[in-house]
């Protein structure tokens, strides 16, 4: 595969350079003009989506405590860029809904749901939201979480299995899941790997890469896709524009 046809993810949006997954870096990743930007998504404990990666807010907030645990009355006003950059002060964590408004159309979105014990709910209240907005077409859903896929792909949606260990039985996961791609860490990637994921008809997404010459080699082997905090800089080193 040439480097022209590798996807660039923007991971967490442009998180290299404004506040993950705020609309900031979701602006910023537009800008840089990639195809797919990757988001995670958790429901608070009043059943709101929003766009959120850690367990805890401490991280990339003001705030304290589990999200999961949180109505979003309480997190909705809490400041989600000030840490990154005191220019990015009033960044708010994002509702799942106000990004399929604000990020355009033709830009696809990877959404992770994170593991949770509400899974069902999780599940259910996302293919409703997706259903919807009519975002179906633009999607890709993945989780660590094997549980998480089946109901997602029943829904019609694409899925796509994340790995960091034990790669061989996670790629075996994925065809029986009947996912459309395989989502691993660049660590666990091989070119053995790769030809295994394509021959089952699954894409090859690599997470999380800034090292130009590692992308390069992992575009060599045959990756389909690469995660990347900094896409703008990714997208021209690897001459894509």
């Amino acid at each position: 595969m040439s480097a022209r046809r590798v996807l660039v993810i923007a991971h967490r949006g442009a998180s290299a350079v404004a506040p993950e997954s705020t609309e900031a870096a979701l602006r910023a990743a537009v800008r840089a003009r990639v195809p797919m930007i990757e988001l995670d998504v958790q429901m608070t404990r009043d059943g709101r989506l929003v766009v959120f990666h850690d367990d805890r807010l401490e991280r990339t907030t003001d705030g304290r405590g589990r999200l999961t645990q949180m109505r979003y009355a309480q997190i909705a006003r809490l400041d989600a860029g000030r840490w990154f950059r005191p220019r990015f002060a009033g960044q708010r964590i994002l509702l799942v809904s106000q990004v399929f408004r604000r990020v355009p159309s033709h830009v696809r979105l990877n959404l992770e749901l994170k593991r949770t014990p509400h899974r069902t709910a999780l599940v259910r209240r996302l293919v409703r939201l997706i259903r919807r907005s009519g975002a179906r077409r633009r999607l890709l859903c993945s989780s660590f979480d094997p549980r998480l896929l089946p109901p997602l792909r029943q829904a019609g949606l694409p899925i796509a299995l994340l790995c960091r260990a034990d790669p061989d039985r996670s790629l075996a996961r994925a065809v029986r899941l009947g996912c459309r791609a395989w989502h691993a860490v660049h660590t666990v990637v091989t070119p053995a790997r790769v030809r295994r994921a394509h021959a089952a008809g699954l894409a090859v997404h690599v997470w999380t890469v800034e090292d130009i010459r590692l992308a390069r080699r992992l575009i060599r082997w045959g990756a389909d896709g690469i995660f990347t905090n900094d896409p703008a800089r990714l997208t021209r080193r690897l001459g894509l524009r």
